[in-house]
């Protein structure tokens, strides 16, 4: 039986170790790739890599060695997947340096990456049968002691680290990398789930996210549609307004022409009488005969009497033009007011939930059990409230303490004939003759005599509301210095004090006036916070 002889050796470029490529041999008959001898002569002189004799013609391609070379890949080398060569793929440990095949395991006993052909052998030894392999493994140094250099096989509980056997101390709580690992898989079983949970409670947020944005991006785009429509009517009414005054103007200017074409026509034709008397002058004045001079002397007409003014009349009386401003602005101001729909839709998410603090009420006010309702009881009091208490007006102040930020809250006046309601500060005068003004810190509105509404201004100022409020909202805005009442029926504004001098805390104020024979007997109330109400 023939003995198989490994002829890989004889078959590498003696210059790039590797097996030849386009083999070339020299005069004196050594062998290289014809790219390797090439890159050698054009940096040496023109000799032999390897016995240095002169190489005088250009090395021949040797068909022998390219064919032997050629046979020995078709057999050694039938599945060229097997080789080791792309990056990041893991080499045998026991193939020869410059032929090396892919691993397709790893030994983590022994610490050792193998080929298909060298893992039959390990597997063939009853000595390995015990031995743990795995996907092949990069750094299989990693796995092994560091000190004795031995397979990490234990794990110390107390260290909590990878030991070898020969670690082991006397006492130390050690379990199998494999006992350890159970465990851990247990753990991370358990980490999982929470990871999955929290994973479901995070796409939850997502959805939950995606929905308030795709609410409010709705929000937007109607609210878009509704300024443009106002917008629309506003620019219909500028136009109908601008049309009404320029019609007028384009009738006059079509008057004017017309009777200029007229006047014109008639002056022309005077002009004509006027050249035909002056030719028959001049020719009159050429008669010698005296007698014939005088006869055909021919009588000049006097100035022409004709009005050759013009007038312009479009209609267009100060009175007319007036109205027209009025009633365009009225229309005007009438659409603008619809803007303040989408202005209470935002201040509601400011809204806060007020209390009436009964120790600042006026004697003669009744507050019911939860603070939200107050009226006046109909009866006088001559006994003096205590020192926090409104002892002449009937006032009471709301418990919320404003300092920053923003504030909105919304008071029932349902059917009162009169009623106050605003924020004071929170040291403002209670005692006595209260002087609602804005520099004695009280910036409120009033109804008085069932129709008659007014801000309280330096000097008051009178509202005219085209509707009866059945419900106020008031809103501070504590930085930018106003407050803001709107009648929450119809999401209308009614007025707001602005450049407001604030300084101190601010309460919210109520006064529910005097309940005389049973008329305004109505409390005012304070509506309660249902985030549902709350127009987003």
């Amino acid at each position: 039986m023939a003995t198989a002889i490994d002829v890989s050796h004889h078959l590498q470029c003696p210059i790039c170790k590797n097996l030849f490529e386009d083999p070339v041999s020299t005069g004196c008959g050594h062998s290289f790739c014809q790219r390797c001898l090439d890159q050698h002569i054009s940096m040496s002189d023109q000799q032999c890599p390897l016995c240095e004799e002169p190489v005088y013609t250009k090395p021949s391609v040797n068909a022998a060695l390219e064919t032997l070379l050629r046979e020995f890949l078709q057999l050694q080398m039938a599945d060229l997947s097997l080789y080791t060569g792309e990056r990041g793929e893991i080499p045998c440990n026991v193939c020869e340096e410059n032929l090396t095949s892919r691993a397709v395991k790893s030994c983590l006993t022994c610490l050792l990456s193998y080929c298909e052909r060298h893992l039959k052998r390990h597997q063939s030894l009853e000595r390995h049968r015990g031995h743990k392999l795995v996907s092949p493994v990069e750094r299989l140094d990693e796995k092994a002691c560091r000190v004795h250099g031995r397979p990490l096989e234990l794990y110390c509980k107390r260290n909590k680290h990878l030991i070898c056997t020969l670690c082991v101390k006397t006492g130390e709580d050690v379990i199998s990398v494999e006992t350890e690992r159970e465990r851990r898989e247990a753990e991370q079983q358990n980490t999982i789930k929470g990871l999955e949970s929290m994973i479901n409670q995070s796409e939850k947020k997502l959805e939950d996210l995606q929905n308030i944005v795709t609410k409010y991006q709705a929000q937007i785009d109607r609210e878009q549609r509704e300024i443009k429509e106002v917008f629309a009517e506003v620019m219909d009414v500028v136009r109908r307004a601008e049309e009404e005054l320029l019609t007028p103007l384009e009738d006059g200017r079509r008057c004017l022409e017309k009777e200029m074409a007229e006047k014109t026509q008639q002056i022309q034709k005077e002009i004509l009488k006027y050249r035909e008397i002056i030719d028959h002058l001049i020719q009159n004045k050429k008669e010698e005969d005296d007698i014939i001079f005088l006869q055909s002397y021919p009588s000049v007409p006097a100035e022409f009497k004709h009005d050759w003014t013009v007038s312009i009349d479009t209609e267009l009386k100060f009175g007319s033009m007036r109205n027209i401003n009025s009633s365009a602005l009225a229309s005007i101001r009438t659409q603008l007011e619809n803007l303040c729909s989408f202005e209470i839709r935002r201040i509601q998410r400011f809204s806060v939930d007020v209390i009436l603090d009964e120790e600042t009420a006026h004697p003669s006010l009744e507050v019911s059990q939860d603070g939200k309702t107050v009226r006046d009881k109909g009866n006088v009091h001559d006994i003096p409230g205590g020192p926090g208490q409104f002892d002449l007006v009937g006032g009471i102040l709301g418990k919320l303490q404003i300092t920053s930020g923003r504030a909105f809250w919304v008071v029932e006046v349902g059917e009162k004939t009169s009623w106050e309601l605003g924020v004071v500060r929170e040291n403002a005068n209670r005692r006595g003759k209260v002087s609602y003004k804005p520099k004695e810190g009280y910036w409120a509105i009033v109804l008085c005599a069932s129709n008659l509404y007014g801000a309280f201004e330096d000097p008051p100022l009178q509202l005219h509301l085209s509707t009866k409020p059945q419900k106020v909202g008031v809103f501070v805005d504590y930085e930018d210095s106003f407050v803001s009442f709107y009648n929450m029926d119809n999401l209308s504004h009614i007025y707001t004090f602005t450049q407001c001098d604030f300084n101190e805390t601010l309460c919210p104020y109520f006064n529910p006036h005097p309940n005389k024979d049973g008329n305004n007997s109505h409390p005012m109330i304070i509506c309660s916070v249902n985030p549902g109400d709350i127009l987003i």
